[in-house]
This record gives C-alpha cells, structure tokens and sequence, in this order.
C-alpha cells in the first residue's frame, strides 16, 4: 500500500481512496488503523480484479475489438459505478450498499480479515441486505 496525500484525490467528504496499489489520502488527514484496513480490502478487491480484467482486455484484442479493448482494464471501476448507479434506485444509501463497500466496511474492524478472507469474497454481498 503506497499513501499518496494530495489535495483533490479523493473528493471532498472522503478521507481515502484507494487505486491499487496506491491510496490517495485527502490533505492532511491520516489513516486509523480501521481506516488502513479498510483501503487494504479495497486494495484486495482490486487485485483480484485485476486478472479478471487483463484477460476480457486480450479476449476483446483477440476478436477485433482494438484500443477499446483497453476499457475494460479498470473492470473494477466499471463494476463499482455500475453498481451504485443501480444502487441509486433502490432503498437505502447506494454508496453504502454497494458489494465493495459493505464488504470493506463490515470487516474493516476485522485485523485479521484479510488473512481469512475468500477470494472475491465480495460477490456474497452483492445480495440484497
């Protein structure tokens, strides 16, 4: 995990935002150690993505597709606004409910969380509360 502070990543209202393998921490705020977790189970998601995403990228390559192949490499980013523009419609706070951060924040108290956690472990969460 590389801590970058900067002053416009991420925005305003959030402390942190996680861009495996880089968190963007906003201004002078630091990281708890719950908040630290948190951006690691990003980051965990993000990384499993990641391979997921390199070979829908070289399947479209493969078919024809050419440089707009290269848009589905951040497939993570794609399913996360995806998911909280249909969470948008629905009951509750969609930002919130979204699988990635019900995961992150329902674990993040968690310290040893990671070093149990199943892969894409997400996915049981994409399941309406």
């Amino acid at each position: 995990m590389i801590v970058v502070k900067n002053k416009i990543l991420p925005f305003a209202g959030f402390k942190a935002l996680t861009v495996f393998p880089f968190v963007f921490v906003r201004g002078k705020a630091s990281l708890s150690a719950i908040d630290e977790n948190h951006e690691r189970i990003h980051g965990a998601q993000q990384a499993e993505v990641l391979p997921l995403a390199v070979v829908v990228t070289m399947v479209l390559l493969l078919v024809g597709c050419g440089w707009w192949s290269l848009l589905a490499m951040p497939l993570y980013l794609w399913w996360y606004v995806g998911e909280f523009v249909v969470r948008f419609f629905c009951k509750g706070n969609a930002y919130r409910n979204i699988s990635f951060e019900r995961e992150a924040y329902g674990n993040q108290s968690n310290a040893h969380y990671l070093a149990d956690r199943d892969w894409f472990a997400w996915v049981e969460y994409i399941k309406e509360k």
